[in-house]
């Protein structure tokens, strides 16, 4: 069974990524367009990083923390793509400003992209009222989606229609991106603890699939000028591969690096004190593991001066 989720999560991703290829050859999409100039046909290919973000975290040959980081690029592409076409209304922390980044000559992350502080309790409340209303809406678009589909199966259908299904579904994998990269943070935080704690390194095995040099996400260009004056997925631009981007975001330090272990400072005080007092036990034990060494040396050469008397075994000076 496992076997066979494997195949099918895999077999999804070389379509997906095919998929990309081929929006990029035929240079479907743009920044500088709004959601009104793209044909019908061709809204649903914008849902193709979030079902290579899905898809990626549903992998689990690969190193964990180094997978759900590659889905998180997935999604915040997504996002970035449905927010500059103004599919909805999208504010949130994971949308890095591309242009900031590619202005920036120190190497360091901005304010905006440092990891968030330890939450308080208003902004538990703020957080919990957003996923409330994310909720409530994404029952809306199921609703909606539901009455579309049956419109969907009749014989004649009306263009409107048809834009209107694609469009609730872009809106619908909007709310369950941001979902998804809620967790995807929250997983982070978590394995980086245990790695810590562990003291050990995550070591990654083989993944079976891996973004190509020839698979390019037709909106991770490396320049934003560019991207608004020829379009997103113009062929003969310069763009990242998903190892690429991710690459520059871990020199930014926006990623961490697959199977690093974190600073402490991602620990919470509990867990600082509780590692701190684990490390003074293990050097008390060391302590005391050399002192018991070096007490059974003294009594051995004790034992042994007793046994021999002086100049045993010197058989040319006679002690």
């Amino acid at each position: 069974m496992q076997d066979d989720i494997r195949k099918c999560v895999k077999q999804g991703i070389e379509a997906a990524e095919k998929a990309v290829i081929m929006v990029n050859q035929l240079r479907l999409f743009s920044d500088n367009e709004e959601l009104e100039e793209v044909s019908t046909s061709e809204i649903k290919y914008m849902l193709l990083p979030a079902i290579l973000g899905y898809l990626e975290g549903k992998k689990t040959e690969a190193d964990r923390l180094e997978t759900i980081n590659k889905s998180k690029v997935f999604y915040v592409d997504f996002l970035r793509i449905c927010k500059n076409y103004g599919v909805a209304a999208i504010e949130t922390p994971f949308l890095l400003d591309e242009d900031d980044t590619e202005d920036r000559d120190d190497g360091k992350s901005s304010s905006a992209n440092a990891r968030p502080s330890q939450p308080n309790l208003q902004s538990l409340n703020a957080k919990r009222q957003q996923r409330i209303e994310r909720y409530k809406q994404q029952k809306e678009n199921e609703r909606q989606l539901k009455e579309l589909k049956s419109l969907l199966e009749k014989e004649h259908v009306d263009e409107e229609v048809k834009r209107g299904y694609y469009t609730t579904l872009l809106k619908k994998w909007v709310t369950t991106s941001l979902e998804e990269l809620e967790s995807i943070q929250e997983e982070v935080s978590i394995l980086e603890q245990m790695s810590k704690m562990r003291g050990l390194r995550m070591t990654p095995t083989e993944p079976t699939t891996k973004p190509t040099s020839a698979f390019r996400p037709f909106i991770l260009t490396k320049s934003t000028l560019q991207k608004k004056v020829y379009g997103a997925g113009y062929p003969s631009l310069p763009t990242y591969t998903i190892e690429e981007y991710y690459d520059q975001q871990v020199a930014l330090g926006n990623l961490p690096a697959p199977g690093s272990a974190p600073a402490n400072q991602h620990l919470s005080p509990e867990d600082e004190a509780a590692l701190r007092e684990q490390e003074d036990i293990e050097k008390e034990k060391k302590v005391e593991d050399d002192e018991e060494e070096t007490l059974q040396k003294a009594r051995n050469w004790d034992d042994w001066k007793d046994d021999h008397r002086r100049g045993y075994g010197n058989t040319k000076n006679k002690g």
